[in-house]
């Protein structure tokens, strides 16, 4: 599985490197995001519900942060175990870039699934795993503008 999308967000590189790294408003604008957890530097646990067609399942996930470069660059590194659902590994590549705007976060993520997953084809999880890119940075834009907005 392969995707990318890229975003413009209405802040500078840092003001984004700074929010995209805050485990609150991470777990915020991830769709089904029950817990976000910071376990160590560039390191956090996740637990998220989703449903993808007939499967329904909560993910426990493991996601690091490597080949860190404030505030231009980093690799997301993701491990999801769920249950009898199956489980998940994936990268995405994050890149910030300033421009007129703002910042434009460009991304891109390869992946693989297993288990009742796998089964359900991946044209479902490719509309899926999009689905959940778009809701959360639509989110992040719209929690990054409030909380600018009451400062």
């Amino acid at each position: 599985m392969k995707f990318s999308g890229e975003y413009v967000i209405p802040a500078t590189r840092e003001e984004v490197w700074v929010a995209l790294q805050d485990p609150q408003i991470l777990q915020e604008c991830i769709d089904g995001c029950e817990e976000m957890t910071s376990l160590d530097t560039n390191e956090y646990e996740s637990l998220v519900r989703v449903k993808l067609g007939p499967v329904r399942a909560k993910f426990r996930s493991i996601i690091r942060m490597l080949d860190v470069a404030p505030p231009e660059s980093y690799t997301l590194a993701v491990n999801a175990r769920g249950g009898n659902a199956g489980f998940g590994i994936g990268q995405a590549n994050v890149t910030l870039k300033p421009n007129e705007a703002g910042t434009t976060l460009c991304y891109e993520v390869t992946g693989s699934v297993s288990g009742k997953l796998a089964q359900l084809g991946s044209r479902l999880f490719l509309s899926v795993a999009n689905k959940m890119a778009s809701s959360f940075f639509t989110k992040f834009c719209a929690r990054w503008a409030t909380t600018q907005n009451t400062t």
